[in-house]
């Protein structure tokens, strides 16, 4: 290798370096190349993003069918077309740096979008849904809406969505089912029929009956939200996460339980819950500032007391973290600013941090805080956030 071109060798180092097997001496190496000019920051960053990304994207897909005999065949075959992939894409770019310094030129005639440029600000999440009627029919709610659907009125003339029985109407005893879906970047408030008021986190969906029965008030999460249960001891109120249930009569609290995470969490702020699998005969009550953590997989629980409002704040506008890893908590700000999250070294993933600060400011002063501890570099680049340790 230390016959080869700096542009190939560089090249090498970062497919290396994604891999995990550069050896102390090609890392200092790589170090000190990458902070020798700002340019080969910014060029480091470009190379070692895409790629990464592509392998993950794939890898994720191929895990949720990691059912099957061939499963180490097929991670094998991923290892070794990950580099494969990994090397066309550096290589191509190798060649070009190695012309252009051969020529005389300089580092930024290789690409305009390698160009340095103070990044844009990442800008929060804010009001935005999008409804889905019965029929079919959607309608984005950051525009006014005024419905009528068998008896019921919709509207969201105050921001909210609101549901509410019209006195006119003789309503249907057939359930009729709505879905709120809140994007990545999102967040929505909405009262039902029977003034309950849920409060939906981003990336996240919520199917409802526009008018509840007479049997239970059920409705299925899929995500976060915050529940303001309307009090109703004939008809239970149940929140179905796919593999458990969250059953309460008239009480306040907040399940989190998105796909992606092998965990759903409940936690109680008052009244009292119950959360239910009864596949597998799993029963847990809980009373105020407990939390319930139900394993999707194991289907294991975990109890303890804590301060709801670590869990709850998200609602009233705050982002409060404690002793939370870095892992965690940039998955929850993806989710609200709507940006992809890459770590160039798994070491830091662990790294715990405790902050409260406003939900609506830009991520730049969430992340200026973070790296005052001086164990962490972010890099932003469009919609993305680059993570490293910070050896300096």
């Amino acid at each position: 290798m230390n016959n080869l071109p700096s542009g190939f060798k560089i090249a090498d180092l970062i497919v290396k370096r994604l891999e995990g097997k550069l050896n102390a001496k090609e890392e200092q190496f790589l170090e000190e190349w990458k902070y020798a000019k700002e340019e080969n920051l910014v060029l480091f960053h470009k190379l070692s993003q895409n790629p990464e990304k592509q392998y993950f994207e794939r890898e994720s897909k191929l895990e949720s069918a990691n059912k099957t005999e061939v499963w180490d065949k097929i991670q094998a075959k991923i290892r070794n077309d990950k580099r494969i992939r990994l090397k066309q894409i550096l290589i191509k770019v190798a060649a070009v740096l190695v012309i252009v310094a051969s020529v005389g030129g300089v580092l930024t005639s290789i690409n305009k979008d390698v160009v340095y440029s103070e990044p844009l600000a990442i800008i929060p999440g804010k009001n935005q849904a999008l409804l889905v009627l019965s029929d079919g029919e959607k309608y984005q709610l950051n525009e006014k809406v005024n419905l009528k659907e068998k008896g019921i009125l919709i509207s969201n003339s105050t921001e909210e969505l609101v549901y509410k029985k019209s006195a006119k109407d003789e309503l249907s005893n057939k359930l009729t089912y709505n879905t709120i879906i809140i994007p990545k970047g999102g967040e929505y408030k909405l009262t039902l029929s029977d003034g309950t008021k849920i409060w939906m986190n981003s990336n996240s969906k919520l199917r409802y009956p526009s008018e509840f029965g007479n049997g239970v008030r059920k409705v299925h999460l899929e995500g976060e939200a915050y529940f303001q249960v309307a009090r109703d001891e004939k008809h239970p109120f149940i929140v179905d996460v796919t593999d458990a249930e969250v059953k309460v009569l008239g009480t306040s609290f907040n399940v989190n339980a998105y796909n992606e995470q092998e965990e759903i969490v409940t936690t109680l702020v008052e009244g009292k819950v119950e959360v239910n699998d009864e596949y597998r005969g799993i029963r847990q009550e809980l009373l105020p500032n407990d939390q319930l953590s139900f394993n999707k997989l194991s289907g294991q629980t975990s109890k303890k007391v804590v301060d709801p409002h670590l869990f709850t704040a998200w609602k009233d506008g705050r982002i409060v973290f404690d002793n939370q890893s870095l892992d965690d908590l940039m998955l929850r700000l993806s989710r609200w600013y709507d940006i992809d999250v890459f770590f160039l070294s798994n070491s830091i993933k662990d790294l715990k941090y405790t902050g409260d600060v406003a939900r609506y400011d830009t991520i730049n002063k969430i992340l200026e805080m973070i790296e005052v501890t001086e164990k962490v570099k972010f890099t932003i680049k469009d919609r993305s956030v680059m993570i490293e340790e910070n050896k300096r």
